[in-house]
């Protein structure tokens, strides 16, 4: 059980704001708020305890994710260190129990390399015991984000909140009513967000799970998929996924929602898989992911001689995106290949990239242990 003064207490209120500023730690703003982070955190303590705590404005913003125009809206260090102790102390430890284990979004431990992993696993399992015919519903809940509801989710909340105290209860629904401006929805900026997003189709997961009793299924945020024996089945459990997701407010995208061959063909997370009659799966890389990548190469180049970008920031972009493909898949090499030559050709000044072997993974792994090392010197 979880209380107002032991989420505010100054040492979790430092430590959280630590944590939650680990990649914003170059900003001129988060740089101000750690040099007087200890009055700051005594203010937000007193504010909180008090019951004057109020959400600053959000830092708004467009980002293009995937062809789509999000509007992301970021919380200031202040609200991310409140938010980050109740994620930690309450929200993670009182929900995560209750989540199926191919619930893959926003938990430690867990991610698109882990739901890719399990949804391979899952394909070879049904091939092993039913050969290559088979159906895959690919589904998709549209305006997700925008389109929860508030009081939905406060109900489906408390059973879970009963052993906390009824102020850090209050403290959570008001979190909730000030993630967005109207009664329905969530920012896509904010920790806490997230993790109610995860939780609110869990009655679908336990749905599918438990009462349908389908073993090969799983769910990323809103995307989710269903392997079945034969089409008619898929759709008609489809009709029952629309009547279930109605009842929280919610609609299957109509466009997006898909039940497809095994066969012929089908992408899931990024991933163009194809089953081959032998049942090998053969796995490449999305053609809209590297459309989207050859087009911001070409962007930054303009930007570039704009001088609105410098060719150390263009590297670092494209390095970023370059070690998360090799990380999560190593059958990329011919993609890969071709863009690094593109990258080559537009900055030929530039430090030479190297080819996606075992020296990118080593480089991160050293990376991610210095990054750790010096947090723990910060911490200690």
């Amino acid at each position: 059980m979880a209380t107002l003064q032991g989420l505010t207490e100054l040492g979790n209120l430092c430590q959280c704001t630590l944590k939650c500023t680990r990649q914003s730690r170059w900003k001129e703003t988060t740089q101000r708020y750690l040099a007087d982070m200890l009055i700051r955190s005594v203010e937000l303590q007193e504010e909180v305890l008090e019951g004057r705590y109020r959400v600053s404005k959000t830092t708004d913003f467009p980002l293009n994710e995937r062809g789509h125009l999000r509007w992301i809206e970021a919380p200031v260090v202040r609200d991310r260190a409140v938010q980050k102790s109740l994620m930690e102390q309450v929200l993670v430890p009182s929900i995560r129990p209750y989540l199926i284990y191919d619930n893959y979004a926003s938990l430690s431990e867990r991610g698109t390399s882990f739901a890719r992993k399990r949804f391979e696993i899952m394909l070879r399992r049904y091939i092993q015991r039913n050969g290559t015919d088979g159906y895959i519903l690919l589904g998709d809940i549209r305006k997700y984000f925008e389109s929860v509801v508030h009081a939905t989710l406060k109900k489906m909340l408390g059973p879970r909140l009963t052993a906390e105290p009824q102020e850090v209860a209050d403290l959570i629904n008001y979190v909730i009513d000030s993630s967005s401006h109207s009664d329905n929805g969530l920012n896509l900026g904010s920790e806490c967000p997230q993790i109610f997003a995860v939780y609110y189709l869990n009655p679908l997961d336990v749905y599918i799970k438990v009462v349908k009793a389908i073993r090969y299924y799983g769910r990323y945020m809103d995307d989710f998929f269903i392997i079945g024996r034969t089409k008619a089945e898929l759709t008609a459990l489809l009709l029952e996924i629309e009547a279930k997701v109605a009842e929280l407010g919610l609609t299957v995208n109509a466009k997006k929602t898909q039940i497809v061959k095994l066969r012929h063909g089908f992408t899931w997370l990024q991933v163009k898989y194809f089953i081959m009659p032998t049942g090998k799966i053969e796995k490449a890389m999305s053609h809209d992911k590297v459309v989207r990548e050859r087009r911001r190469l070409k962007a930054f180049k303009r930007m570039l001689d704009q001088g609105t970008m410098s060719e150390n920031d263009i590297y670092n972009c494209y390095m970023s995106w370059r070690g998360s493909v090799v990380k999560d898949h190593n059958v990329y090499r011919s993609t890969i290949t071709s863009l690094d030559k593109l990258y080559k050709s537009l900055f030929p000044e530039h430090e030479e990239v190297c080819s996606p072997m075992r020296s990118d993974i080593a480089r991160r792994i050293n990376h991610e242990a210095e990054t750790r090392d010096l947090y723990h010197c910060l911490t200690v």
